[in-house]
């Protein structure tokens, strides 16, 4: 009976190990097909090494369609390839042809106001609600100066520091929303006379027929510093880029005298008197001619508050009229230039810019206001 009772016993351990091996085998057999599945179809050294950086068509497609140029920028700073290739004249030629063939919407405007209550102190303001227009001055390598924009042509400002204890004037171009900026050899300050300073540049892009843009690759520019002798003559010390070097010269032959600042147009240097506008072109000296424009009299006088400036490829002339926050910003378009023909084009209240908090509001209260842009809408 005990043979008999130990049998049964015996099947089932017989059967209880028989399972549990073939759980195991069966676990075990599953685990090594995954293990030998994984080792069967590995990754090839081609396809690990492939990368985006590695297609670099794909990667200039992708990032020249970045929406502005601070966006291409600071994607510089991803890596030494990209710094590269960003960096590169192809992809600023591919960047720009993008942009001005793919305008969808209007660009952002700003209105730049410079205040000042003495000739030390000069503060710029920016009245914009786009970001990219929010920058300052502050890394320029000045603490103790106070820097004055003297001119803006394109995205580039010429900023000014008056060294008044050694008589000399700094120069620097710099590019606010990059942070960039050159400094030019100092400059002997004239502070008896009367003068102005204009700064112009060769276009950094040139577009073929069908419509493709190559970077200058001999980009020029010129700063000229104007200082009136007497009414018929002016001496010019002009900054030139590819020397590094101001040299003088001397203009002589007309009413010299002036009510505007200098502006860039058209690779010149324009100024207004009361009867003409002026044109000298720094990069052929000898060139320099006046339109008779004595209409523009009624425009110009008073000449507070007055600017006169280029805008969407026309000269402009802004009016500041009014009393206080409520003064309006009148843009008047030059539209002929023999008969001196203006045209009122926009306008734009000083009031609706500003925040009622804003301490630009208190200082603009006052009449010590110059603007330094206009908008672009």
């Amino acid at each position: 009976m005990a043979d008999d009772d130990e049998k049964p016993s015996r099947n089932r351990e017989r059967t209880l190990v028989s399972c549990c091996s073939n759980k195991r085998t069966r676990r075990d057999m599953s685990c090594c097909s995954n293990k030998r599945t994984r080792r069967e179809i590995p990754s090839s050294p081609e396809q690990s090494s492939v990368s985006l950086n590695d297609l670099q068509p794909l990667l200039i497609e992708i990032l020249h369609r970045l929406p502005s140029t601070q966006s291409a920028f600071l994607c510089k700073s991803v890596c030494k390839k990209w710094y590269s290739l960003i960096s590169s004249p192809y992809f600023a030629g591919r960047f720009i042809t993008h942009h001005l063939n793919h305008h969808y919407k209007q660009n952002p405007s700003a209105i730049l106001i410079s205040y000042w209550s003495k000739p030390s102190w000069n503060v710029l303001f920016t009245f914009s609600d786009e970001p990219m227009f929010r920058f300052d001055l502050s890394y320029l390598p000045e603490r103790n100066g106070c820097v004055r924009v003297s001119a803006i042509v394109n995205d580039l400002m010429l900023c000014c520091v008056a060294k008044i204890e050694i008589g000399m004037l700094q120069y620097y171009i710099c590019n606010p929303f990059t942070m960039q900026w050159v400094a030019l050899p100092l400059l002997e300050a004239d502070y008896m006379n009367d003068y102005k300073v204009g700064f112009v540049c060769e276009p950094y892009y040139f577009e073929d027929d069908q419509g493709e843009c190559f970077i200058n690759s001999k980009y020029r520019f010129r700063v000229v510093h104007f200082t009136r002798i007497e009414s018929t003559q002016i001496v010019m010390k002009t900054y030139c880029s590819e020397t590094r070097k101001w040299y003088r010269s001397v203009l002589e032959g007309s009413e010299f005298w002036w009510i505007t600042d200098v502006v860039a147009h058209n690779g010149k240097l324009l100024w207004c008197n009361r009867e003409h506008i002026f044109s000298y072109d720094p990069f052929n000296p000898e060139l320099f001619t006046s339109i008779n424009c004595s209409y523009m009299q009624t425009r110009l006088l008073p000449a507070v508050g007055k600017c006169f400036g280029v805008r969407q490829g026309f000269l402009c002339l802004m009016e500041l009229i009014g009393v206080g926050i409520n003064r309006t910003f009148h843009i008047w378009k030059l539209k002929d230039y023999n008969n001196g023909e203006w045209s009122l084009e926009d306008h734009v209240s000083l009031d609706a810019m500003i925040p009622e908090s804003s301490l630009s509001r208190k200082l603009l209260m006052s009449e010590q206001v110059k603007t330094a842009g206009f908008p672009s809408k």
